[in-house]
């Protein structure tokens, strides 16, 4: 590999890696708060929010990788620019797509990543996440009973916890009733107790401490008491539900699945449009890492005297316009069945082509002129030629 090759490397991973991290982190943490307040208000465990999250990396990935890699290539030209290594390394021979030659190497890598993240590792780390997240709400995590609240936690049984220590999992003043097969009744009450599950949640394991058990028989004539120091209980829980399988959704399928899809059903098919939608959108966005060098270069190249701070704001304004535009409307419309993905998916993405190319041609051309204005301003050094001898 070339000098050249490997300095413009450098110059773009440094801002590359450090815009993936911190866009990714400010992602995750956004999302962070929210799965907590989700996990504590369903009274799942804490850890189960970190494998929830694992599961969200592939996505907001996704979402940053293509906004790191045009930080990465702008602030590295910007940065050449202003310190005028650019006006040197274009003095030397070496022009624009001399110098784009090793961020296009790099941009391959990262199509080639973003490829298999969209096609085929977003859709399983999605369902896996919508699996989680029912695995909370149904109590396959483990059983939700709210204090202070009656729960009819199985057929013919009630249990009443007082306070429950969301740590210990203890409770305190606990109330349990529990109808018999024969019309009996036996009611249980404790004054604490921890509260478990068997590891396939099947039943309700119960360690009560300073209890009493009052039994009463069908007719109700016939009432018997029974006091322990500590006692445990087991309960069986009704079948906790099985997660859908994977499918009926397009951002759940990968692209060979699609493709398959798309082969067997007809086009009146109910989610033919969606499917689609989802095949061009799998193709669009690796392919708009091939146009972010050319945005890139064209926002971060400026004149060393002359510099503009408003040219990085528009070009991740471009960028993020551009990638609402595409995913918020040209595939909605286009899932819809409204508008073909050539027009409302393909159509956003060659205006955002075309868009990148007149700003790259325009700022080249300002650079070029602005360093032929440059030398022309330069002060001219003069050399005063030595005094004519004086006649002899």
């Amino acid at each position: 590999m070339h000098l050249i090759d490997r300095y413009i490397l450098r110059a773009v991973a440094t801002p590359l890696i450090l815009a993936l991290c911190v866009a990714g982190m400010l992602l995750l943490m956004e999302h962070m708060l929210r799965l907590f307040d989700f996990v504590l208000a369903e009274q799942g465990p804490v850890d189960v929010v970190w494998r929830m999250l694992a599961n969200l990396v592939p996505h907001y990935f996704g979402l940053a990788l293509p906004l790191g890699a045009f930080l990465g290539i702008m602030l590295a030209f910007r940065n050449l620019s202003m310190s005028s290594e650019l006006d040197a390394l274009s003095s030397s021979g070496a022009s624009f797509g001399r110098l784009m030659r090793p961020v296009y190497m790099l941009i391959v890598l990262l199509m080639a990543l973003d490829f298999l993240l969209v096609a085929y590792v977003q859709p399983f780390a999605r369902y896996k996440y919508q699996e989680i997240r029912f695995d909370v709400t149904s109590g396959a995590l483990g059983i939700k009973i709210p204090a202070g609240e009656f729960v009819e936690i199985s057929d013919g049984v009630t249990i009443r916890l007082g306070e429950i220590n969301a740590e210990t999992r203890e409770a305190r003043d606990i109330y349990l009733e529990r109808e018999a097969s024969d019309g009996g009744k036996t009611i249980i009450t404790a004054r604490y107790g921890s509260i478990s599950t068997t590891p396939e949640i099947s039943s309700l394991l119960l360690k009560l401490q300073d209890g009493r058990q009052v039994f009463i028989n069908a007719l109700g004539d016939k009432i018997d008491t029974l006091d322990s120091d500590s006692f445990d209980l087991e309960l069986d829980l009704p079948a906790i539900g099985v997660f859908r399988d994977r499918g009926g959704d397009e951002r759940e399928a990968t692209i060979n699945e699609i493709v398959r899809y798309l082969r067997a059903e007809p086009p009146t098919a109910e989610l033919y449009s969606d499917y689609k939608a989802g095949l061009h959108w799998r193709i669009l966005h690796p392919l708009t890492f091939l146009v972010l060098p050319i945005l890139g270069v064209a926002m971060g190249v400026t004149g060393r005297r002359r510099a503009s701070n408003l040219k990085p704001v528009v070009g991740v304004a471009i960028l993020i316009v551009y990638h609402e535009i595409l995913e918020e409307w040209g595939m909605v419309v286009a899932a819809k069945g409204e508008l073909s993905p050539l027009v409302s998916m393909w159509g956003v993405f060659f205006i955002f082509v075309l868009l990148s190319a007149f700003l790259y041609s325009g700022s080249i051309d300002q650079a070029r002129s602005a360093k032929v204005m440059s030398r022309r301003t330069e002060e001219t050094v003069r050399i005063a030629a030595p005094a004519a001898d004086a006649a002899e």
